[in-house]
C-alpha cells in the first residue's frame, strides 16, 4: 500500500530545525578500527556512505559483531538488543511523537489511519461546544510515557480509538503509560469497513455525557 499511495505533503523549511531528522553519523575516510556496529553508549554507530575510501559500507540482515560478521553468539545477540535498545530510547524525539490539538477534560488518543476520522469527529464536537484533546501518536514505541501524562493533565477520561480485534493499543497504554492522570477507554473494532467519523463522535458524546 505504502509502494502505491500517492500523497501531498509540504516540504520542510530548511531553516526550521523541528523539522529536520537527526544528522547521521558518518565514519571518516580511511578511518582506523572502523567497525559497522560498534557498540557506543548512545548506541549509534557511525556508518560508512558507500565509496568513502578505507572504510566498506555494510548493511547486513543477520545478527552480527561490532565488525558486521554474522553471528550466532548468544553474548553478541544480546550486546547488539541493547545497542539498539538504546538508541531508540536515548533519542530526543522532540514534538514528533505525536500531533496534539485542543483542550477539555475529555481526550481521543489514537493513531495511524483511524486519526483521519477522529479528527473529522472531534471537529464535529468542538463544533457542537464539546471540547476534546486529541492526541494522534506517531511514536508508539518507546512509549513517550511522561510526555502522554503531561499531554493528559487535566483529561478526565481518553478515548483509545483504533481499528484492530483485540485493542492492541488501549491494552499497550494501559501497561506502559505510567503515571497517566486520565481513565482509559478503548473503542475498537476491526474492518474491513473503516472507522467513521459519525460513529466516534456519538461515542464522544456518549463519554462526555458521563461526568
Amino acid at each position: 500500500f505504502m509502494g502505491q499511495a500517492r500523497a501531498i505533503l509540504d516540504a520542510p523549511a530548511s531553516d526550521d530545525e523541528a523539522t529536520l531528522p537527526a544528522p547521521r553519523s558518518v565514519a571518516a575516510p580511511n578511518a582506523p578500527g572502523y567497525a559497522r556496529y560498534r557498540l557506543t553508549d548512545d548506541g549509534v554507530s557511525p556508518m560508512a556512505i558507500p565509496g568513502t575510501p578505507g572504510v566498506t559500507y555494510t548493511a547486513d540482515g543477520l545478527e552480527h559483531t561490532e565488525a558486521a560478521i554474522p553471528s550466532s553468539q548468544a553474548g553478541d545477540h544480546q550486546a547488539q538488543l541493547d545497542k539498539r535498545a538504546r538508541k531508540l530510547q536515548s533519542f530526543d524525539y522532540g514534538a514528533r511523537w505525536a500531533d496534539i490539538d485542543g483542550d477539555g477534560e475529555l481526550a481521543v488518543i489514537t493513531f495511524g489511519s483511524a486519526s483521519g476520522p477522529a479528527r473529522e469527529a472531534v471537529a464535529r464536537a468542538a463544533a457542537a461546544g464539546v471540547a476534546v484533546k486529541l492526541i494522534v501518536l506517531r511514536l508508539i514505541a518507546p512509549l513517550q510515557s511522561q510526555r502522554l501524562a503531561q499531554a493528559l493533565a487535566g483529561v478526565r477520561r481518553a478515548i483509545v480509538v483504533e481499528q484492530n480485534h483485540g485493542g492492541q493499543l488501549y491494552r499497550y497504554l494501559r501497561a506502559f503509560a505510567d503515571g497517566c492522570p486520565a481513565e482509559l477507554v478503548g473503542y475498537h473494532r476491526p474492518g474491513p469497513l473503516p472507522l467513521r467519523p459519525g460513529e466516534l463522535y456519538d461515542r464522544i458524546l456518549r463519554e462526555g455525557m458521563q461526568r
